[in-house]
């Protein structure tokens, strides 16, 4: 069967066949195995190994290079001369921003719409879990070419750090990958999915920590030849693990859908609007508002946090390593406030947290606005210890509106859409940044303010549908149980007057 051939129905095969293999003895020898912790601990503590040093790197060459000014001025760290220079190449990453931002989000939608379905057809992670590492490696190898080989421009820094990486997927791909194989393996060994996921989302946090705190430490003492040959061997290691200890355990063998096949975007699209029962499409496309609200929000603090607090609390690259840090830190102590207090003890529905995670972002970017000094700084993600709620409750609230077997597809459109959102939310924020950093570094977090509301009303509206769908279907049960109730008592009348 050749792809210009193949059937409609192909894109749709399950592997029913192939999940249920293997025995108790199997599952049980299975249970408490490591699956993906190190291959995703490796990951992301070379990204945030890297983070800080890449951003130097931005600003170093835009100095030097495009501005022509000398290194000792580039990095005096003190002085008028140094903030007149710091500035204007704050403005020229930002405007390169606006260009590479784009290109790079649009290739990253491109391969996980065709990606996505095709896994979820074919029932192969792996293939998904190797390209976004294997993008990463290039682009690691390109960042140290351009440190030896020096005399690129920013335009082609950025690019050469942004094209591979995206190419690959980005780590949005490596974490859809991740929790799909986490899912396939759950299902066929029987391990406990809340547990297995909620183990690999913790040693995420962790290395979060980790890397925010000793990347800039290594910068300071090693330089950049000290930081990105570590974070390229950690990058290589997390791409072994997967080559070599990673197996599909659900594949559909009779599956003959090409990844280029050009209906596999089409499908997907079709099974996320496709009609619903009740209000499930209508619930399903708010949360997906809410999703593409949380990624812009987290791209915009990824793209422009260094420079902004570089820029008005003059952070270095140590203080603000040590701030990320601690921010991950409240977070994932919000995390845990979130699964022990508010859902197990108050036992509050997955709108209400998503409601109050959004006035705990609020309040906290508002603050964040206000304040000027460094010390306080440290005060505002204890006011938004909840914020990453949202991130917490929105796949379950998905989840209840779809299929087992539509998640694969389903998810793909949301990284998609992610990605494509990004693609115009990332140059945007970049050119507001550009024009407004000079006179009001702050404007770049109203944008956030406004979507945080909007996701508060998009749980508010939620809960509403969910409420009027559980009254309809609890109406005609209790209808059903009066006109029971009223067959008996009419029994119980004439079998009385019988008698």
């Amino acid at each position: 069967m050749t792809e210009s051939t193949l059937d409609i129905t192909e894109l749709e095969k399950l592997r029913s066949t192939n999940s249920n293999t293997g025995d108790r003895k199997e599952r049980s020898e299975h249970k408490w195995q490591m699956i993906l912790e190190p291959a995703l601990v490796g990951a992301m503590i070379a990204i945030n190994l890297g983070q800080t040093s890449l951003q130097n790197f931005y600003l170093r060459t835009a100095c030097t290079v495009d501005l022509g000014l000398s290194t000792e001025v580039c990095e005096r760290g003190v002085g008028e001369e140094f903030r007149s220079a710091e500035t204007a190449s704050q403005m020229v990453v930002s405007s390169v921003n606006v260009s590479r931002s784009f290109v790079g989000s649009l290739l990253a939608t491109v391969v996980l719409l065709f990606v996505g379905p095709w896994s979820d057809c074919s029932g192969r992670r792996k293939p998904l879990l190797i390209l976004p590492l294997l993008g990463m490696c290039v682009m690691t190898t390109g960042v140290l070419l351009m440190l030896i080989f020096p005399g690129a421009n920013t335009a082609q820094v950025l690019y050469m750090v942004q094209i591979p990486i995206s190419l690959g997927g980005n780590f949005g791909l490596l974490l859809a990958a991740a929790f799909s194989h986490i899912g396939d393996l759950c299902h066929s060994t029987g391990r406990d999915v809340t547990r297995t996921m909620g183990t690999h989302r913790a040693a995420i946090q962790i290395s979060h920590v980790v890397g925010a705190v000793s990347g800039p430490l290594l910068y300071r003492h090693l330089g950049f030849y000290g930081v990105f040959p570590l974070v390229l061997l950690l990058q290589v290691s997390s791409l072994v693990y997967v080559v070599v200890m990673i197996k599909d355990v659900n594949v559909n063998e009779d599956n003959q859908v090409s990844v280029f096949n050009w209906r596999l975007p089409l499908k997907a699209i079709h099974c996320l609007l496709r009609p619903r029962d009740g209000h499930k499409r209508f619930i399903i496309l708010l949360m997906m508002v809410v999703a593409l609200g949380d990624r812009m929000l987290l791209s915009a603090e990824v793209l422009l946090s260094y420079m902004f607090f570089r820029n008005k609390f003059h952070f270095d690259d140590v203080l603000f390593g040590s701030y990320l840090a601690y921010k991950n830190t409240i977070s994932f102590l919000g995390t845990l406030l979130i699964l022990s207090l508010l859902k197990r003890r108050l036992r509050l529905s997955d709108e209400a947290v998503g409601v109050l995670s959004c006035l705990s972002l609020v309040l906290a970017t508002s603050s964040l606005m206000l304040i000027t000094s460094t010390i306080v700084v440290f005060i505002v993600p204890i006011l938004g210890i909840i914020s990453q709620g949202s991130q917490v409750v929105q796949r379950p609230l998905l989840n209840k509106q779809i299929l087992p077997t539509e998640q694969g597809k389903i998810y793909s459109v949301m990284g998609a859409l992610e990605s494509a959102t990004q693609t115009i939310s990332s140059p945007l924020y970049s050119l507001l940044y550009t024009k407004t950093v000079s006179v009001m570094p702050d404007a770049w977090l109203i944008p956030g303010i406004c979507l945080a509301v909007i996701q508060l009303i998009a749980y508010i509206h939620t809960r509403r549908l969910n409420k009027n769908t559980q009254n309809n279907v609890a109406l005609p049960i209790l209808n059903k149980d009066c006109k029971e109730k009223d067959e008996k008592c009419n029994t119980i009348e004439i079998n009385s007057e019988t008698k």
